[in-house]
């Protein structure tokens, strides 16, 4: 039911996994960029929906303002990225868990 959603947030967990291996600013930056592109896919939520769905939608939204708070030195991309894989494995078990 939430294909496209639960695909969206696999695809940043899995860009996420490149974390511990950067070190210079500018691959960080490059990530957080590319976080913020693939969540763009992530689709609005429509009237009526469940609680679970918008809460999902809500974290997504948080992910990328943590990154753009990062590319902005607002915050460390440190602390931005635990953050974004928080708030990515919180919505998608909210999704899996609203399946079941």
């Amino acid at each position: 039911m939430h294909d496209k959603q639960k695909r969206v947030l696999t695809d940043c967990l899995d860009l996420m996994a490149l974390v511990p291996h950067l070190e210079a600013d500018n691959a960080r930056c490059k990530l957080a960029q590319d976080i913020v592109d693939t969540l763009g896919d992530y689709p609005r939520t429509q009237p009526g929906c469940g609680c679970d769905e918008l809460g999902a939608y809500l974290l997504v939204s948080s992910s990328r303002n943590a990154a753009k708070l990062a590319m902005l030195e607002v915050v460390t991309y440190p602390n931005a990225f635990n953050a974004i894989q928080s708030c990515l494995e919180h919505a998608l078990g909210l999704l899996v868990d609203n399946e079941s």
